[in-house]
């Protein structure tokens, strides 16, 4: 089978099984799901399920994975003399386009992980993670020069809380709300306070 096609199924199945998870999870709750149930309907089995995501955890936060994959190559295109705030933005706008092509997935997701304390903590400690993988490419792209250590911490701690606020505003508001307007209102507040 040539590498393309391969890559191609993979890529396949392992969207089947996000699917699957997520309808799954809407309907019945995360925790009365299994791997197996998620696998099987897919038709394939638990060990195939296990070469694409090492729990049922990570299947759900699997989007949230790339989105931080392309927060972090957004933000070393950003120009280095940008101020770090607006670096930032910028960044984070880059994530709306693709958080609006997945509006229902992204809803759904934030359904499920508000209904199941278990992962509302499993997000705490991700968004934990965003901060440290920010402040590193920060660092990095020379963003940071001149900055204290405090700043650059307050400053990227309080882009990605503006970011979950605007994401929750958009989760919670009408069809029609617009993300990128309301994360630039989030980023127009934080800059007033800076």
């Amino acid at each position: 089978m040539e590498a393309g096609l391969r890559e191609r199924k993979k890529e396949r199945t392992r969207q089947e099984l996000m699917r699957s998870a997520l309808d799954q999870f809407a309907a019945r709750g995360f925790d009365q799901v299994t791997v197996e149930d998620i696998a099987g309907a897919c038709d394939v089995s638990p060990r195939t399920f296990f070469r694409y995501f090492s729990s049922k955890d990570d299947v759900l936060f699997a989007e949230s994975d790339r989105s931080l994959v392309a927060l972090l190559d957004a933000l070393s295109h950003q120009p280095r003399d940008l101020p770090v705030l607006l670096a930032l933005q910028q960044s984070v706008r880059a994530l709306a386009d693709n958080y609006e092509h997945q509006k229902i997935d992204v809803r759904l997701r934030h359904k499920i992980i508000l209904a199941t304390p278990a992962l509302r903590t499993r997000v705490g400690e991700r968004h934990q993670g965003w901060e440290t993988a920010v402040i590193d490419q920060l660092h990095i792209t020379g963003h940071t020069v001149g900055m204290s250590e405090l700043d650059v911490r307050l400053v990227v701690a309080a882009s990605l809380t503006g970011l979950r606020v605007a994401m929750s505003q958009w989760t919670s508001e009408s069809e029609d709300a617009d993300l990128t307007s309301l994360i630039d209102a989030t980023f127009d507040r934080l800059r007033q306070g800076f």
